[in-house]
């Protein structure tokens, strides 16, 4: 019997459900997996036993008795919430989402009488993106938002928070997600070779004061601001890896392909390239060889060094942050830069020894394939890996 759900206790909906055991006491969370008009809909519920005050970037301070997200396909959102509101007679406030809470990441902190529970669903492969640097309207058409996608937390802190204290731990949260973003290297969809997502375009928080000790400020020196960072940060990454399955620690062909370079380009690129003679391997049983090689050197951990340093170097670039070399400037590749090539060579003479520097000064000059699309570092540390590898495998 689940209070307030009087559909539920009538059989008019066949829902399936499971709790969530949460580090706060009496407080437990609920999952509730059903179909509305043909729309699959999972449904997180947060009941707080007594009315509390939150803070929502949906709709603002309220008093509740709930607190929840409800996640259906884009972009069925506002339906699945008319649904669900015809089910409950509580006073409930609810996040919107596209990505399964059953991928949910939790993440708790405990002080004496403080406690701190953070709860995220998050979506990062198709809307994450840098603010600030994304043009205005490129995300909604008309005040219609047509990008799924978003990060959306429910932070439940056991302390009786004032306005202020409330305001400050969305910010503090922000920036606790923002934090756990770069910490995973994810990218911003609109720029993936230059930049860093700070977060998606439709994220969402509430902020839920449950009652307890007293809290008029929560500023980053102070400890309370520190638990509620602790708490989300964990809570974003473990969503992240949950529902996109992006780890810290994942491949270099993974961070590759999320900058639009995939390792059929790379074969691609070494084709072209490839003049075999008489005595040498044909370009058929050239390509399962060279893919072979590529992927064997990718990890590497020494040439997968070299290449993510030429990685964070475009970055810099593309901001203008090499000192003494303007973004104008970098963005033209200048013939005084030289690290770029500096780094290619040593990529290239790593994996296959002094006769790949050769090789890659006729790449670093043809430029084939994907090589004349990238800018400045990654056309010459990509063109190191390709050059190094096709020699290595002309050579065996």
């Amino acid at each position: 019997m689940v209070p307030g759900y009087s559909a539920v206790q009538s059989g008019k909906q066949k829902m399936r459900e499971h709790k969530i055991e949460l580090g706060i006491k009496n407080i437990r969370a609920k999952i509730f997996d059903h179909s509305y008009n043909n729309i699959p809909v999972k449904v997180l519920l947060i009941p707080l036993g007594i009315p509390s005050k939150i803070l929502s970037t949906r709709e603002g301070f309220r008093t509740v008795e709930a607190v929840g997200s409800i996640s259906s396909p884009f972009p069925h959102w506002e339906i699945a919430h008319e649904d669900w509101y015809r089910f409950t007679d509580m006073q409930t406030a609810f996040l919107a989402s596209s990505t399964d809470v059953d991928n949910m990441g939790i993440a708790e902190e405990r002080s004496g009488e403080f406690e701190v529970v953070s709860l995220t669903t998050a979506d990062v492969k198709s809307n994450a993106l840098r603010i600030a640097c994304v043009k205005d309207g490129s995300l909604e058409r008309d005040g219609t938002l047509f990008s799924s996608g978003e990060i959306n937390i429910i932070l439940i802190i056991k302390a009786s928070l004032s306005d202020g204290a409330m305001g400050k731990a969305i910010m503090t949260a922000t920036e606790a997600k923002t934090a756990a973003l770069q910490d995973l290297d994810i990218r911003s969809l609109y720029s993936p070779l230059e930049s860093q997502a700070t977060g998606t375009g439709t994220d969402g928080m509430i902020v839920v004061s449950l009652g307890g000790p007293k809290i008029d400020d929560v500023r980053n020196r102070l400890k309370t601001s520190g638990m509620i960072a602790r708490a989300v940060a964990d809570s974003v990454k473990e969503a992240i890896q949950k529902q996109n399955h992006v780890f810290i620690f994942r491949p270099l062909e993974e961070r590759l392909k999320e900058r639009g370079i995939m390792l059929d380009d790379l074969i691609q690129a070494g084709m072209e390239m490839y003049i075999p003679c008489a005595q040498d391997k044909s370009k058929e049983e050239l390509r399962p060889l060279l893919k072979k090689e590529l992927a064997k050197a990718l990890k590497d951990f020494n040439v997968s060094s070299l290449i993510m340093a030429g990685l964070k170097l475009e970055e810099e670039g593309c901001r203008g942050a090499i000192p003494g070399l303007s973004k104008e400037a970098y963005e033209k590749d200048p013939v005084h830069l030289m690290a770029d090539e500096m780094l290619g060579i040593q990529i290239a003479t790593y994996i296959a020894g002094t006769r790949a520097l050769f090789e890659f000064e006729r790449f670093d000059r043809k430029k084939p394939g994907i090589l004349g699309k990238l800018p400045p570092f990654l056309d010459d540390v990509i063109g190191g890996l390709i050059s190094g590898v096709l020699v290595k495998v002309c050579s065996e």
